[in-house]
């Protein structure tokens, strides 16, 4: 059967939803796990300890997924979705046969692996192989998809035991695996690589014959591939210490940390657990709203950064969830004196604030910042602190409240809040259509130049990892 261009287009971009639907299940499984192994009828016993590692090892698992964009340079973007959508499934496999906590984390650990390379991998095929009228709406689709993963699986663990939910959530990203052995190869790929002829059937079998298609691919075929020599020692150390560099990295660090110890991600995967600590009991309707709301905020914010800058939708996101942190600390710290559950309303509208940007906007700004000329180092080193920040604040959670009490948990919480809507209001330049020189030349100097302003230019969202040959 000879599909249409656009077809073999939406083919590309659905085969990656439907594996983002997974790993929105994977993000959130952690959770799940928690809550019913706690329980006294399995066979599998959690402690502590262990139940720490098993909300945790999805970072630490995740850092060899740096590796990917080489493997995708040497075996193409078609073998890198494949492999990743390879992994999560096999985590799925490993989950569902455990008869115990090793077994269990090892899961966990395909189940990092995967979710990490599959973010890479669908960036660099959306971006290479879809039209850029429908690339952007095909990117944000992803990270909603995604949120609908993490309600879903959040939604079922109530009702469903965590084996059922492990079959449920292997589905889409099976599926997903079968598209992937029928998508055409990348043609800017095939281009870099300088196999023409191919790149030139690839092209025309995802973006058709007509005058703009026939203009791109010429430009395209025109591709030279570029004489890489391997950086020496010394060329990394000056990129190290040049102010471009090292100001966006910390930039970089500040703003993906909001989503991590402002207390987004344990909320996420302990809300069970906070749940259960600031009112006694296990309320599963407070727990249902917020896996409801994850998913519907963040349909919200990818509305409002259409109309606001990521900036400001940032900071009204980050200000709400810091107030309402500091809300929580307050009235957890006084429950035994209140009659009325305060603090659980403070962590259910926390929950409402964080979808409408603080658990997404981080990413997308600090893509934005990394210079062109560092995007080699600065995308690996975007890859790293994603999994150490994800471990660390998870692994630390458990002992943090052994030691501190749950108030004072969210106490660090609401400071760090504080700090990093000061940090990003001053600090943090507004990418809001802006060029990708002008937000380099702000790094550079320390300002925009004026008269620069282009509205509607959407150079910005170039991604972290530089595609060579497109």
């Amino acid at each position: 059967m000879t599909l249409p261009p656009l077809a073999r287009q939406f083919l590309v971009a659905g085969s990656t939803h439907l594996a983002a639907l997974s790993a929105g299940g994977v993000i959130a499984y952690p959770s799940v796990l928690l809550e019913q192994l706690k329980s006294n009828d399995t066979i599998i016993q959690i402690d502590l300890h262990k139940g720490s590692w098993i909300g945790s090892v999805h970072g630490i698992a995740g850092l060899p997924s740096i590796f990917l964009p080489l493997i995708m340079q040497h075996r193409g973007r078609r073998f890198a979705f494949i492999l990743s959508c390879l992994f999560i499934i096999t985590g799925w496999i490993v989950t569902y046969l455990s008869q115990s906590i090793a077994t269990l984390i090892i899961g966990e650990c395909f189940h990092g692996l995967g979710t990490n390379s599959l973010v890479t991998t669908t960036f660099l095929s959306i971006t290479e192989m879809v039209s850029p009228v429908y690339r952007n709406t095909c990117l944000l689709l992803y990270g909603a998809v995604q949120a609908f993963g993490i309600s879903s699986a959040g939604i079922l663990g109530r009702y469903l035991h965590w084996k059922t939910i492990g079959i449920i959530m292997s589905c889409p990203v099976f599926i997903a695996l079968l598209i992937g052995f029928a998508w055409p190869e990348s043609p800017s790929w095939l281009a870099y690589r300088r196999r023409f002829g191919e790149c030139e059937q690839c092209f025309v079998k995802l973006r058709g014959t007509d005058e703009e298609a026939k203009k791109e691919l010429k430009a395209l075929l025109n591709t030279k591939t570029e004489d890489v020599t391997r950086p020496g020692l010394q060329t990394l150390k000056k990129s190290v210490v040049s102010r471009d560099f090292y100001v966006p990295a910390f930039h970089t660090c500040i703003l993906l940390n909001v989503l991590y110890w402002c207390g987004g991600m344990p909320v996420i995967i302990y809300g069970t657990d906070m749940i259960t600590k600031i009112s006694g009991t296990m309320n599963a309707k407070a727990k249902l709203f917020m896996d409801i709301a994850f998913f519907i905020g963040y349909m919200i914010a990818s509305i409002l950064v259409r109309y606001f800058s990521s900036k400001k939708v940032m900071l009204f996101s980050l200000s709400g969830t810091t107030i309402c942190m500091a809300g929580a600390t307050i009235f957890s710290f006084f429950s035994a004196s209140l009659k009325i559950d305060f603090a659980l309303y403070c962590l259910m509208a926390f929950q409402v604030f964080l979808s409408l940007g603080s658990s997404c906007i981080g990413f997308s700004l600090s893509s934005e910042i990394m210079p062109v000329k560092y995007r080699g180092i600065g995308g690996s080193l975007y890859v790293v602190l994603i999994c150490i920040l994800h471990s660390s604040c998870l692994k630390a959670y458990p002992y943090l409240c052994l030691f501190l009490n749950i108030w004072g948990v969210f106490l660090i919480y609401a400071i760090y809040g504080v700090f990093s809507i000061v940090f990003i209001w001053k600090c943090i330049p507004d990418t809001k259509n802006r060029t990708l020189k002008e937000i380099e030349d702000y790094y550079a100097s320390g300002r925009f130049k004026d008269g620069r302003d282009r509205d509607g230019d959407e150079t910005v969202n170039k991604p972290m990892i530089k595609c060579d040959g497109n």
